[in-house]
């Protein structure tokens, strides 16, 4: 079964959870519809269970603080600050009130009239008798009336169906019903959570086994890591769609439990109460977190998606020599664009939760460019660095995975982003370079490689048969099953380029994969020394030619 349809499965014993609570007539705090009704639409029928929550209302040109009055947990209805009290304050002092009305009433039917005060001519409103707000222009505002009498005797349904709501949630009949509802949501939460487990350890452990082939892989070093260039990219490929995929489960979870327990607290009338105490306390801490973890999921998306593009450049590539290429630079971009992405992610992130913790980010960002004009002025070798890694990435002078020679220095790039080249010599060595730095650069691996033979062969031996034998023992090699991919055209035998008192020095070249010229000389080195044993042709040797002349005697001159 695929991951996604395991996950659909899981979810949809999610679902039944919270439709099984939607029909209990439970409803979670901060997504409840705005207490209003238009003033050309005041015989609306007002919902006890809508809520504007504790928000920045804004009416015309102005803005209006308001806050929502709660009975058991459940948004009744919002008003706005007065008289220099807070909506907050203001709000809380009505909760009371109605809380306490409530609890006074029980038994009897709740009676809800308005009347306009004496002065004000403000309508208040009263529960059987005892006074409960005063129902103001900003309340009316915020509401979209045009009067509070409109707003007060919209209230008056809706405050009735609370106090009979609070009644008869307290009667043993219905605490004994959403008992039972309570314990079959808790099973189903546990079923749920149990599943997403599963599934969360099955993709742990292919995550691990990939992982594996991996390090494998790096082990058996660098030559044989770049011949399984392509392979090493779709793995890498399928472990980030798999930590994608184990995030996402991770993420199902924690909201499973986070928003199933909401619920189950949401069933009785003693618990909901405390859940918008428990939001207000936790509600910017969980938003912060909440905002962070959509960070990561984005970054990881992210990653899923370049290498996704990868797939779809590389479905129309069909010669190895072309797609080996093609890998090498996918490689440097996709690190590059990663990067990229998580930085901007990340900065947009935290001004994210600069903003909920009610920080002005206009000053902030004002600061932050001229800041930044600063240092780009005090950094120009740092942005020069930058465009010149740009301007090698575009042009795919080089990328991770190729041999460059770079100002006399040569290595395997190991690693690049717009502002260093880092490359590994043969002695191990890690030779960071600043982009800015590169002016003349040799790749030694792009797109196809070289081997260039310059082969000695003694005066004394047959020009003509080791011509033929160097040519034959190149072509075996190219036929054979081992070296026909990597050996992409037909040997060129070039002829004899040099002659001197060493011998006769031939020129062969043979095109071959990126970065395997050096494998294939070596193999065709040993081939040839067997082949020139067999034919007894000796290699050319320095010579050196030697004249005795014999001295005349010397004459006695006579005394």
């Amino acid at each position: 079964m695929s991951f996604w349809l395991r996950l659909l499965s899981v979810m949809a014993l999610s679902v039944s959870l919270l439709w099984g609570s939607a029909a209990m007539g439970v409803t979670l705090p901060g997504v409840e519809s705005v207490v209003s009704s238009p003033a050309n639409q005041s015989d609306a029928p007002i919902d006890p269970e809508s809520s504007i929550g504790e928000a920045l209302l804004t009416v015309g040109l102005d803005t209006v603080e308001a806050a929502p009055v709660y009975l058991d947990g459940r948004t009744v209805f919002s008003v706005a600050a007065v008289d220099g009290i807070s909506a907050s304050a203001r709000a809380k002092v009505i909760s009371q009130r109605l809380k306490a009305v409530a609890e006074r009433i029980q038994k009897e039917q709740p009676q809800v009239n308005w009347e306009p005060e004496s002065n004000s001519q403000s309508p208040i409103i009263s529960v059987n008798g005892d006074p409960l707000m005063t129902v103001t222009d900003v309340d009316a505002r915020i509401a979209d009336f045009s009067q509070p009498s409109l707003l007060a005797e919209e209230l008056k349904p809706t405050i009735e169906l609370a106090l009979q709501r609070y009644q008869q949630e307290r009667q043993p009949e219905y605490i004994r019903q959403q008992g039972r509802r309570a314990v079959i949501g808790f099973v189903l939460l546990v079923i749920a959570s149990f599943g997403l487990s599963r599934l969360r350890a099955s993709l742990a452990r292919r995550y691990r086994k990939i992982q594996g082939v991996d390090i494998v892989v790096e082990e058996k070093g660098r030559a044989v890591a770049q011949k399984d260039l392509l392979q090493r990219i779709l793995h890498k490929q399928s472990r980030n769609l798999i930590a994608f995929r184990l995030w996402f489960c991770f993420i199902g979870q924690w909201l499973l439990w986070g928003i199933g327990c909401l619920l189950l607290l949401g069933l009785f009338s003693y618990t909901r109460q405390w859940r918008p105490g428990l939001l207000n306390i936790l509600g910017v801490p969980l938003k912060i977190g909440a905002i962070f973890l959509v960070i990561y999921g984005l970054i990881r998306f992210g990653h899923v998606l370049v290498d996704r593009l990868f797939f779809l450049v590389q479905g129309g590539v069909s010669t190895r020599k072309r797609s080996q290429r093609l890998a090498l630079r996918f490689s440097t971009i996709s690190r590059v664009s990663k990067n990229g992405i998580a930085t901007l992610l990340i900065a947009i992130g935290a001004l994210a939760s600069l903003y909920l913790l009610g920080l002005n980010l206009a000053p902030l960002l004002a600061g932050a460019g001229i800041i930044g004009l600063a240092i780009s002025f005090a950094s120009q070798n740092v942005i020069r660095d930058m465009i010149n890694g740009f301007l090698i990435l575009l042009e795919d002078q080089f990328g991770v995975g190729d041999v460059i020679v770079v100002g006399g220095v040569a290595g395997f790039v190991e690693n690049m982003n717009l502002r260093i080249t880092q490359l590994r010599n043969e002695e191990g060595r890690l030779i960071t370079i600043p982009n800015g730095q590169i002016a003349v650069v040799e790749n030694l691996s792009k797109e196809w490689s070289r081997v260039d033979l310059m082969i000695s062969v003694s005066l004394s031996a047959d020009i003509n048969e080791a011509l033929a034998l160097i040519e034959s023992v190149a072509n075996d090699m190219h036929q054979s099953d081992e070296w026909s991919e990597i050996i992409l055209e037909s040997p060129l035998l070039l002829g004899v380029d040099h002659l001197d008192h060493v011998g006769a020095t031939v020129r062969l070249w043979i095109t071959t994969l990126p970065l395997k010229q050096w494998d294939v000389a070596r193999e065709y080195r040993r081939r040839l020394k067997i082949a020139f044993d067999q034919a007894n042709i000796d290699i050319g040797i320095p010579q050196q030619s030697l004249r005795v002349h014999q001295n005349r005697p010397v004459e006695k001159v006579p005394a």
